[in-house]
């Protein structure tokens, strides 16, 4: 039997909302841990293309469930970089932040610049000289990004803060470190909105809501990075909305919605909607370790819940 997979290593508030919507909607919904099972550099057998299978009591209770599509909720971007294009090559479906699932905040910001969405004014630093260099010419404050997509800024509010941060990174840091993106200004918790975008909808807002423009250009962001579940934050500077930065997992329970749907359900919905879908009947009770906690998967009149055990 196919089932859906949500890719986490561990079921935090985010997954519990949407393993649970996805059951609620009738399907075969289970975490699936990365980095658990060797993936060879290729097309991997449905076996493998598991992510490895849950044991519990000593039995393989994941053997019959071959994943037909992934919700990508790694909080180890690394990993998941690593991980969702082998997924794709072995057959599996994926629901990811699409570029910046696996790309940079550079091939973001790149991606952005080309299609003309309105953002700061950026440069690349690459090395702690033109790292400074950078700084001078976009002014202060300015905020210091690293290269992996969800990771923390730093604001840099004048020269002797930045060079104390550049500095850090670069002695401290690995070279790679010494690569990142700056961006003019340094927005205020006010000034700054965190749109979920799925589906080509904003879900909910968390921040500040700016404006209808705000949503808009959240939407048009996502489509531009191939998205089909994304965080962009959109940041009003200087009485401009531009696009300030996107994440491609981030957490929503503090979020408000925007219609009547939470993000969970608006995944649940796309996921269903896509090929091939887990029929919503199970033969038996099902039990799914994932990390330290159980999930029971439970079949009411035709009906699979999620309940955790443990």
């Amino acid at each position: 039997m196919t089932a859906i997979g949500v890719l986490c290593a561990r079921v935090r508030v985010e997954e519990k909302q949407i393993i649970a919507a996805l059951a609620d909607a009738g399907v075969v919904a289970m975490p699936v841990p990365p980095a658990s099972t060797p993936l060879p550099p290729g097309p991997a057998p449905a076996g493998m293309a598991t992510l490895g299978a849950h044991r519990h009591g000593g039995d393989d209770t994941t053997r019959h469930h071959a994943l037909a599509l992934v919700i990508d909720r790694c909080q180890n971007r690394d990993v998941a970089a690593a991980t969702l294009p082998l997924l794709k090559l072995s057959g599996i479906e994926v629901v990811d932040a699409g570029l910046a699932a696996t790309g940079t905040r550079l091939e973001i910001a790149t991606v952005f610049a080309q299609a003309k969405l309105p953002r700061p004014q950026a440069f690349v630093g690459f090395s702690e000289v033109s790292a400074l260099e950078a700084a001078s010419q976009l002014g202060y404050p300015a905020t210091l990004m690293p290269r992996t997509p969800g990771s923390a800024t730093s604001a840099l509010l004048d020269h002797d803060t930045a060079e104390a941060v550049i500095e850090h990174r670069v002695v401290l840091g690995s070279r790679a470190e010494a690569i990142v993106l700056l961006q003019a200004g340094a927005p205020r918790a006010d000034q700054l909105g965190r749109h979920h975008v799925v589906d080509g909808e904003v879900i909910a807002v968390e921040g500040s809501q700016i404006d209808g423009r705000a949503q808009e250009l959240a939407i048009a962001a996502a489509s531009v990075l191939g998205a089909r579940s994304v965080a962009v934050d959109i940041a009003s500077i200087d009485g401009q909305i531009v696009v300030w930065d996107v994440a491609p997992v981030a957490d929503f329970r503090a979020s408000v919605l925007t219609g009547s749907r939470t993000v969970g359900e608006a995944l649940a919905a796309m996921a269903c909607t896509q090929g091939d879908m887990p029929e919503a009947t199970l033969a038996d009770e099902v039990s799914i370790t994932a990390g330290r906690q159980d999930w029971e998967v439970q079949v009411n009149h035709g009906v699979i819940g999620v309940s955790i055990t443990a």
